[in-house]
């Protein structure tokens, strides 16, 4: 996976996704902090993190509605002194 560059617009803004139908953001299968999110068809919403949002990937552009793919901010730090 290459890794989206992070728009000047984008730094030192912590991040922030808001999917309908989803109370937290941690990953469906092991509970890690979530960086790939998706709506189902069925209106039901899915979170999963880097490790897991990549294992299902493709299964997740075939069957979801909408996918949300926040990989490249894994490991990225957000110095919120910096404005």
């Amino acid at each position: 996976m290459d890794a989206a560059p992070v728009d000047i617009v984008d730094r030192g803004k912590p991040r922030t996704v808001v999917v309908d139908g989803l109370e937290d953001d941690r990953c469906f299968t092991c509970g890690a902090e979530a960086f790939v999110y998706a709506k189902m068809p069925s209106g039901r919403a899915v979170a999963y993190c880097g490790h897991h949002g990549t294992a299902y990937w493709e299964q997740l552009n075939v069957q979801a509605s909408k996918v949300i793919d926040m990989r490249h901010l894994i490991g990225v730090t957000f110095d919120e002194d910096d404005d």
